[in-house]
């Protein structure tokens, strides 16, 4: 990349970035979901309107994933954990139970009115089957919901990404014979379990070295939570 195509690349991402930040401002004022206007600007930016070509998939899942991690940690952090403690069986059997049911009833519609094989079906059905952590948690906090309801259904947006996220994976490069449902409910069961467990080990090494490390600015600790 040469300087010139640097600075294009900073010019464009800080116009975007303004916008966006225009773009939540104005939703906020007008009650509605600051995501519709973001998924307008991207119209707006896209193909067929301002003809930015963009059609790298893989960049698109790396910035995807990014994207969803920074909006789990804000999640997180926003979140009380005195009011999440009393919802974590709950959200936990909605986030697994309730993503296999929906998996399983949008796949069994695809595959018996689409005439889409089961494979395709079941990628389909894992794919619609997430809640939007970011859609949920900005409408969520707009409306009056009892604070109980509100927290449950945003505890369960931000853990049925996990789950999901497994199934697309295992639909998607799975073989031409599809794993049985023991293979498919063992590989979701260790991920989950060991990736709670290293979740949980991390965040507490991390908390105990945030309260004994003095950095030398403040603004270092979010990006060490963050890190």
């Amino acid at each position: 990349m040469s300087l010139q195509q640097l600075y294009a690349a900073l010019l464009a991402g800080g116009v975007v970035l303004l916008a966006g930040i225009a773009a939540a401002r104005t939703a906020s004022r007008l009650g509605l979901p600051g995501l519709l206007l973001f998924l307008a600007l991207g119209v707006l930016l896209g193909e067929d309107v301002l003809g930015i070509d963009f059609d790298d998939a893989g960049l698109a899942q790396t910035l995807g994933i990014s994207a969803l991690a920074i909006i789990l940690i804000e999640g997180g952090l926003s979140t009380r954990w005195s009011d999440l403690r009393r919802l974590v069986v709950p959200s936990a059997l909605l986030a697994t139970v309730g993503v296999a049911v929906s998996v399983l009833v949008t796949a069994a519609g695809a595959h018996l009115l689409l005439g889409m094989d089961w494979q395709l079906a079941l990628l389909l059905g894992a794919i619609v089957s997430s809640t939007d952590a970011a859609a949920v948690f900005s409408v969520l906090r707009a409306l009056p919901l009892p604070r109980r309801a509100a927290g449950l259904v945003e505890a369960e947006s931000g853990f049925n990404d996990a789950p999901t996220v497994i199934l697309v994976l295992v639909f998607s490069t799975a073989a031409v014979d599809l794993p049985g449902p023991a293979s498919v409910a063992g590989q979701i069961t260790y991920q989950l379990v060991a990736g709670a467990v290293i979740g949980l080990l991390v965040g507490w090494a991390g908390t105990a070295a945030l309260r004994y490390v003095a950095l030398p600015a403040t603004g270092l600790y979010p990006l060490a939570t963050l890190g």
